[in-house]
C-alpha cells in the first residue's frame, strides 16, 4: 500500500511497523545481560511510537511551521544527557556578529512557570530554568526567552521584538512542529550516537536514522589531538558534514581570591567527570558532590552548604559549574556564608579544526 504526494511515493505507516520490527532484530544480535533482556521490549515500543510519530511529519499529517523570518538554527541531539549542546549555543553567540540581531529560545527545563517568558537578569532560574538564566548573565545583551511550543516561543519573540533576524533554538530537534533552516547535532567523542541503542537500553530519544534530518553533526569532548584514524571512524559511520570541538576552562569567578585554594567541588550537570578533572588542576580538591542535571537545590541542602560554608578556612571554597552557579544565587540573600564561599569555573567550546567551515556551511544554509 502506498500513498502518493507531491510528486513521489511515500510507504504508509505499516512499511515503517516493519521496519521497526526489522530493526529490533539488532537487539538480538547483542549478548543480552540482565539489564537488556527487561530493555530491549519498551525500547522497541518507544522506537515504533516514535517511528510513526516522525512518518506523520515526513508525510505532512503532522504540521511543521517553516519561518521565512526569523532564521532559525537548532541546536539539537539524539540521546539524552549532555552531548555539548549549551557550550555549543554560547559558542555561536560569541563568535558571530549578531549583535541585536538575535535571540535564543529554549524550552526552560525544570522550570516552575508555562508558557512564554522572556529572560532577564533578574529572573530566578526556577521561573526560567538555569541554562537559559546562564545564557542571559553571559551575554546580558541578547534576547533570551523559554517557552514549551518553539512555534509559539518564535512567533511571540518577533511580535515583541521585530528586528530580531535570528534565533537559536537549544534542544529543538525533535520538536517537529519547527522546521528549521539549520539543524546542528552535538554528540560526545566517549559516547557517539552511532554506538548507542534507544531509551531504555540506551540514551537515544529516537533511531539513529534520525541523524538525516540533521545539516551538521558536531563531535563534541574531544581529545585535543586527533588522528586521521579517530577522524576517519566519526566520518565514515556519521557520512555528514562532521566537525570536532573540545573544551576549555577560564578562570574561577564568584570570588576575588582564588589562587592556591582548597575546593569542595559540587556539580549538578550530566557527566561532571571533565568538571572534576578541571578542578584538580587549579588547585586541591578536597571534596567532590555530585547532583541530579538541572537539580533543584532543597533548603535542606541549602542549608547544610552554608553550614560547611561558614566552617571553611580561609583558602576553602565551594566552586560548582555556571549552570549550578545561577540557581543557588537564589539562595544568597537567606545564606550569605554559602554566597561568600561559592565561586563557578566557566567554560567554552572550541573547535579543534575546520571552524571556517563550519561557519560556511552555517551561512550557506541562512541565506539559502
Amino acid at each position: 500500500m502506498f500513498l502518493v504526494r507531491n510528486g513521489y511515493i511515500k510507504h504508509t505507516a505499516s512499511y515503517y511497523f516493519l521496519g521497526c520490527f526489522a530493526a529490533s532484530t539488532i537487539l538480538f544480535s547483542f549478548k543480552l545481560d540482565m539489564k537488556n533482556i527487561f530493555t530491549w521490549f519498551p525500547a522497541l515500543l518507544y522506537g515504533i511510537i516514535i517511528s510513526v510519530r516522525n512518518a506523520f511529519y515526513d508525510w505532512g499529517w503532522f504540521k511543521s511551521h517553516h519561518f521565512d523570518k526569523p532564521k532559525t538554527i537548532v541546536v539539537g541531539n539524539l540521546a539524552v544527557g549532555g552531548t555539548g549542546k549549551s557550550p555549543l549555543v554560547a559558542y555561536l553567540i560569541h563568535h558571530a556578529s549578531w549583535n541585536n540581531s538575535v535571540g535564543i529560545l529554549s524550552r526552560g527545563y525544570g522550570r516552575i512557570s508555562k508558557g512564554f517568558k522572556w529572560v532577564e537578569l533578574s529572573s530566578a532560574a526556577a521561573e526560567v530554568g538555569d541554562e537559559p538564566l546562564t545564557y542571559k548573565t553571559t551575554f546580558p545583551q541578547m534576547h533570551v526567552a523559554v517557552c514549551e511550543s518553539r512555534v509559539t516561543g518564535i512567533q511571540q519573540m518577533i511580535e515583541q521584538i521585530p528586528e530580531i533576524e535570528t534565533v537559536i533554538l537549544d534542544d529543538a530537534f525533535q520538536h517537529r512542529a519547527l522546521k528549521a533552516d539549520f539543524n546542528i547535532i552535538c554528540t560526545t567523542y566517549d559516547q557517539p550516537y552511532f554506538e548507542d541503542h534507544l531509551m531504555p537500553m540506551g540514551r537515544l530519544r529516537e533511531w539513529r536514522s534520525g541523524i538525516e534530518r540533521a545539516d551538521a553533526v558536531v563531535v563534541t569532548r574531544c581529545p585535543s589531538m586527533l588522528d586521521h584514524q579517530q577522524i576517519d571512524r566519526f566520518q565514515l559511520e556519521i557520512r555528514k558534514p562532521v566537525f570536532f570541538a573540545s573544551i576549555r576552562y577560564g578562570k574561577p569567578q564568584g570570588i576575588q581570591e582564588f589562587s592556591h585554594m582548597s575546593w569542595h567541588a559540587l556539580a549538578g550537570i550530566a557527566d561532571p567527570s571533565l568538571f572534576f578533572e578541571q578542578v584538580k588542576k587549579i588547585g586541591v580538591m578536597k571534596s567532590t558532590q555530585s547532583y541530579p542535571d538541572h537539580h533543584r537545590f532543597t533548603q535542606a541542602e541549602l542549608h547544610d552548604l552554608n553550614t560547611k560554608a561558614a566552617k571553611m578556612a580561609e583558602d576553602e571554597a565551594f566552586i560548582t559549574t555556571h549552570k549550578d552557579y545561577v540557581r543557588l544565587q537564589a539562595a544568597y540573600q537567606e545564606f550569605p556564608d554559602l554566597a561568600n564561599k561559592l565561586a563557578y569555573l566557566p567554560m567554552e567550546m572550541y573547535f579543534l579544526k575546520r571552524e571556517a567551515e563550519f561557519w560556511s556551511l552555517l551561512n550557506q544554509s541562512l541565506t539559502r
